[in-house]
């Protein structure tokens, strides 16, 4: 079973389980999908990421029962992409329960936080799409100061600017 997405609008049977860091203690109710847990034979190897919990990666091992049977510290964790939360800011981050199972992405026995957007790509994206409207709006006076060097000398949706146009007469080459 792959759970890839989570909507909103689709209400998924949940059931809290209490983890513990093998490493400095810090204890975090998170939301397990009971469906993860009813496909499993025995035992579920979760892992849990580093920012779930604290600022370590470990393994938890949940029975039927929704009951943690041990864990498993991460010696070693080879990463694809650069994650928001690190060890230098971990605590001065502030992350509420729905933010992180949001951006949580369980597969099978598999649990993974990774977050769809930063803030930052958030700002860039409002930023382009601000450039280009504004872009769109542009008069016909702009475009053709700003492209009057590729405009041929008998466009006719340029004539006005083409006759008024000092640059052409400077630089009779260009044509």
């Amino acid at each position: 079973m792959a759970v890839t997405e989570v909507k909103n609008n689709i209400k998924i049977d949940t059931s809290k389980v209490e983890f513990i860091c093998p490493v400095c203690k810090a204890k975090k109710f998170l939301d397990i999908p009971k469906s993860v847990i009813a496909e499993a034979k025995q035992l579920t190897t979760m892992s849990i990421a580093h920012g779930l919990v604290c600022e370590h990666q470990f393994q938890a091992f949940v029975d039927k029962n929704f009951q943690v049977r041990g864990y498993q510290r991460v010696d070693f964790e080879i990463e694809n992409d650069v994650n928001p939360v690190n060890s230098s800011n971990f605590n001065d981050s502030k992350f509420d329960d729905d933010t992180l199972f949001e951006n949580l992405v369980l597969e099978g026995n598999y649990l993974e936080y990774k977050p769809r957007e930063t803030k930052k790509k958030t700002e860039v994206t409002l930023q382009n799409q601000k450039n280009n409207s504004q872009k769109k709006n542009m008069s016909l006076e702009d475009i053709y100061n700003e492209f009057w060097e590729f405009i041929d000398e008998n466009n006719e949706n340029f004539r006005v600017f083409i006759n008024n146009d000092l640059r052409r007469s400077q630089n009779p080459l260009l044509y």
